[in-house]
């Protein structure tokens, strides 16, 4: 009896051994948690877009909030692959580059496709904030856009028209644009003067109203130390502005050296992609041409660089427009790594 006891204890542990070893081959790491972000963007073509990006899961999505071209609420998932110069590269535009300032900037590329073909589209975002005041966005930006002013744009045949200029912002929501031009040193009289209000819409978006005329939807980071950006959808086609884009910074004096130094990487509306190392005014990009640049012309804020005017800003932010209206069809917008 002692003995036929005995093997059934002997028994009953060898199967609890089996199942606590079952249980441990069972075990796995917890997959590791999310650092999605959400950034208000537009998109190059005139659409305002919800951008979400999960640097940690590898993975990003997007969806169309308002299209000048009716692909509203068209949604997209994707992949990123992540570079060793810590760029990523997107699933849905394997030649653009996805590039990020954590907390204040995303620029990246993707493919949306308008009236049947696929269009290499360029994208900027800014994380989605609350209680964005007009106090907060206060100031002159210089900025660069593109943007098609016909509607042959709207079937992917027509050429858009880059452009540079100034955009002020006063605390109490009216706004002032002035194209190629410098709100500073002509405030009611810049060339291209335009004007109108800023209405709020929450999550750090404004209607941008000229007249009764809804131009699209302004997005703008701030920080505590006065560092701001502006994005801005363009979405009226037809009217003055076109559709497309306005990207700008505050318009402050720049001084090369110091902080401007370094690899600057940039994505084209051509759907081209590279970097330019800047060091003090001298730039040379990943395909060895380089040159020097003027700081301050033409204007406050803006240079004179390689057959274009451009920014360089304290929050790593870069942009280029070509300055001759022959060539005036492409911006290049990036980010410093």
């Amino acid at each position: 009896m002692k003995k036929i006891f005995k093997l059934l204890f002997l028994a009953t542990i060898s199967i609890a051994l089996i199942n606590l070893t079952g249980c441990k081959k069972k075990s796995s790491t917890p997959a590791a948690a999310s650092t999605s972000k959400t950034y208000n963007a537009t998109a190059s073509e005139g659409e305002l877009l919800e951008y979400t990006l999960d640097e940690t899961n590898l993975t990003y999505s997007y969806k169309v909030t308002s299209s000048a071209v009716g692909i509203n609420n068209d949604t997209h998932t994707g992949t990123l692959v992540k570079n060793a110069d810590g760029t990523y590269t997107p699933s849905s535009a394997t030649s653009s580059r996805v590039i990020v300032l954590p907390n204040k900037l995303v620029v990246g590329a993707t493919k949306l496709n308008i009236n049947g073909s696929d269009k290499h589209t360029v994208i900027v975002g800014v994380p989605t904030t609350t209680n964005v005041q007009f106090s907060d966005i206060a100031g002159t930006y210089n900025y660069v856009s593109l943007q098609c002013l016909t509607s042959a744009c709207n079937n992917s045949t027509g050429d858009p028209e880059s452009a540079y200029g100034t955009f002020n912002i006063s605390t109490s929501g009216n706004w002032v644009e002035c194209t190629r031009s410098n709100y500073t040193a002509a405030p009611s009289s810049c060339a291209g003067r335009d004007s109108g209000t800023l209405n709020s819409l929450g999550s750090g978006k404004f209607q941008i109203l000229s007249g009764s005329t809804d131009m699209g939807t302004g997005m703008f980071y701030h920080s505590p130390t006065g560092q701001k950006i502006m994005v801005v959808d363009l979405k009226n086609y037809l009217g003055s502005y076109g559709r497309g884009m306005i990207y700008g910074v505050p318009q402050t004096s720049i001084t090369f050296g110091a902080s401007k130094n370094g690899k600057y990487y940039w994505n084209s509306t051509l759907g081209t992609n590279g970097w330019v190392n800047i060091s003090g005014s001298s730039y040379t990009f990943d395909n060895s041409t380089s040159g020097t640049m003027t700081a301050n012309t033409p204007w406050t804020g803006m240079m004179d660089a390689a057959a274009g005017y451009g920014i360089l800003a304290d929050e790593g932010t870069y942009m280029w427009v070509p300055k001759s209206l022959a060539s005036d069809t492409y911006m290049v917008v990036g980010v410093k790594k």
